[in-house]
């Protein structure tokens, strides 16, 4: 009876991968059918021949169905020349498993990540006497057809520790240590990406940049315990590449977030040479002598230094980052930032998240009053953000002194740029009308109507879901 669902159900989905690989494995494993598992794959493979997780699970089962033969012939107790036909012969050589990956690598081209997946595959299988052979010919292959692609070179750099997982389970059972052997593998491979950045015809840009994601990956794995060494051997290898290729402002910023605070200044100073345009390193350098607290003097000559490049000016990440510094350490200072970024000149960007944050920054160091005139003065300087609006209808909510004509104002003024495009404005404003029903400046019901006739489709819907829950009407 599973058979026939199984059945019914690949053959009404042909295209579902996962059903075949289910089908597959249930012939196998509980019908104890390889020759109905085998046709399932072929059959499958003969529909779909660029799915590769077919390809793999077929590759495995071949190797499965190996295992089970060997078993079989251990069970009954009889010697290799008793009961091995050519056929049989065949299959327990390997030879099945090699068509296989043949036909894998031929039928899905310039991919050498895939190719190394059969690796992974065949090292659970290192009892066969053939699965050495077979993966010096995988090798082979990605370095001969592959010769020219950064990533298949890469590929073969690692092959040292292509099993590593299983090394280190299997010296998990036996509790013994492999930390060493691991650091001999790591130092194999980091030899043969030097090797073959010196003789390949790759494009050498890539593969080094290759060779550093490598380096990364293996100190983000390493224990604390041995992380110094790790830094030390990325440092070198960041260094020497930057002497090689043009790295990019990422990869300047991924070498400071390993190395220590002084090497990371040395880099960053060169990088901000490098990319003087680029803000993300300028905020990097300044956020660095924030750290080692400089003095405001030397900040501020710093943050001046970075102005100077327009781009790095119009970025709202070096702004917050000395404005958080200056609200710590100079009041005056934090105000005319603040004024700065409110020019008409000034970038749009910046001004629009800055005047949210001047205004909390206000209420937070001087008096409602002061706030009040702030608001007055920013918010006729068009254009404002919606949250600076509803920023200082909060304000004006929690103060002692409360004027509930201003948060109508503000309301209104809200209105005339978000209306049709903020349900959430409308909805905060019907619930501020209900807590204070006893307003006679406006109803509920008016609010609520022009909320209908003004917001877009999208946002209305959204809308009279909400007033349902929330029983604004």
């Amino acid at each position: 009876i599973l058979r026939k669902i199984i059945l019914n159900m690949y053959t009404s989905r042909r295209s579902c991968t996962r059903l075949w690989i289910m089908a597959a494995k249930f012939e196998f494993e509980t019908m104890v059918s390889p020759s109905s598992a085998r046709s399932l794959f072929q059959r499958a493979l003969r529909i779909m021949p660029q799915e590769k997780k077919l390809w793999l699970e077929y590759f495995k089962f071949e190797l499965l169905y190996i295992e089970l033969v060997q078993k079989r012939q251990t069970v009954l107790d009889r010697t290799k020349q008793e009961t091995q036909n050519d056929e049989e012969d065949a299959v327990l050589q390997g030879k099945i498993v090699e068509i296989v990956f043949h036909n894998a690598q031929t039928t899905i081209e310039n991919d050498p990540t895939f190719i190394c997946s059969f690796v992974k595959i065949l090292y659970e299988f290192s009892q066969f006497s053939f699965v050495e052979p077979l993966i010096d010919h995988i090798y082979s292959v990605l370095k001969e057809k592959y010769s020219s692609n950064a990533l298949a070179q890469s590929l073969i750099a690692q092959r040292p520790l292509i099993n590593e997982r299983k090394m280190i389970d299997e010296a998990a059972k036996k509790e013994q240590d492999v930390t060493f052997m691991i650091a001999i593998l790591e130092q194999q491979v980091r030899e043969n990406y030097e090797q073959q950045l010196n003789n390949s015809i790759v494009d050498k840009n890539e593969l080094w940049n290759l060779y550093l994601d490598f380096c990364v990956q293996r100190l983000s794995q390493i224990s604390d315990s041995n992380k110094s060494e790790h830094i030390s051997t990325c440092d070198r290898v960041f260094s020497l590449a930057s002497e090689q290729i043009s790295l990019t402002p990422e990869r300047y910023l991924e070498w400071v977030s390993i190395v220590d605070h002084n090497r990371a200044k040395v880099i960053i100073q060169k990088a901000t040479d490098r990319y003087p345009n680029d803000a993300s390193l300028w905020n990097q350098r300044l956020s660095l002598l924030i750290e080692e607290s400089a003095d405001c003097k030397t900040i501020k000559k710093e943050f001046k230094l970075a102005c100077q490049n327009s781009d790095v000016k119009k970025s709202s990440l070096i702004w917050n980052t000395i404005i958080d510094y200056a609200q710590e350490h100079d009041q005056k200072w934090t105000e005319e930032l603040f004024e700065q970024s409110q020019m008409e000149s000034f970038d749009l960007s910046v001004t629009l998240q800055l005047k949210s944050k001047y205004l909390q920054w206000i209420n937070q160091n001087k008096s409602i009053k002061q706030v009040r005139q702030l608001f007055d003065k920013l918010s006729c300087r068009i254009p404002a953000s919606l949250p600076f609006y509803m920023d200082y209808i909060k304000i004006e909510q929690s103060s002692s002194n409360i004027d509930n004509k201003r948060i109508k104002t503000a309301f209104e003024q809200a209105i005339i740029y978000f209306g049709k495009t903020s349900a959430d404005l409308w909805l905060v404003y019907l619930d501020y009308l209900k807590q204070h029903q006893s307003l006679g400046f406006v109803t509920i019901s008016r609010i609520h109507s022009r909320a209908l006739h003004t917001l877009d489709s999208d946002e209305l819907k959204r809308f009279n879901t909400e007033c349902a829950l929330k029983n604004l009407t």
